[in-house]
């Protein structure tokens, strides 16, 4: 059931509808992950992760208003949000900066949902650091 306690609850944030949309499925498939919003831009994400006090952050890096900005902000605003950020590609200069910004974990889009599955439950855990 939605909500109970052994669930985590996560935002989804990304610019594309059609990868927003097949996360948020993917996602609700998983007995212990509860999406408690869906985000398409910058603003949302940061207005939403306010709001509902998600316990992990997906956030694409790229999202549409500045994506490293709303990590950002999630994480000055909401401290207690774990972010993991969807990327094109990552490089050192790019995993030290997504360290900076409070990033626990970061996921190549396209990797199989089952690597998406586990980055958000690792990000979750405890101490969980890039």
């Amino acid at each position: 059931m939605p909500g109970t306690p052994a669930q985590l609850r996560v935002l989804v944030a990304d610019g594309s509808s059609l990868f927003r949309d097949t996360l948020r499925e993917v996602l609700r498939d998983a007995a212990d992950i509860d999406v408690v919003a869906v985000a398409g831009s910058a603003d949302d994400a940061i207005r939403l992760a306010d709001q509902h006090e998600p316990e992990v952050a997906v956030v694409d890096v790229h999202l549409p208003g500045d994506g490293l900005h709303a990590i950002r902000r999630i994480h000055q605003k909401t401290p207690a949000v774990k972010v993991v950020a969807l990327c094109g590609f990552i490089d050192a200069p790019s995993e030290t900066e997504l360290r900076e910004l409070g990033v626990v974990e970061y996921v190549i889009k396209g990797v199989p949902n089952r690597k998406i599955l586990a980055a958000i439950r690792r990000a979750a855990e405890e101490g969980a650091t890039l």
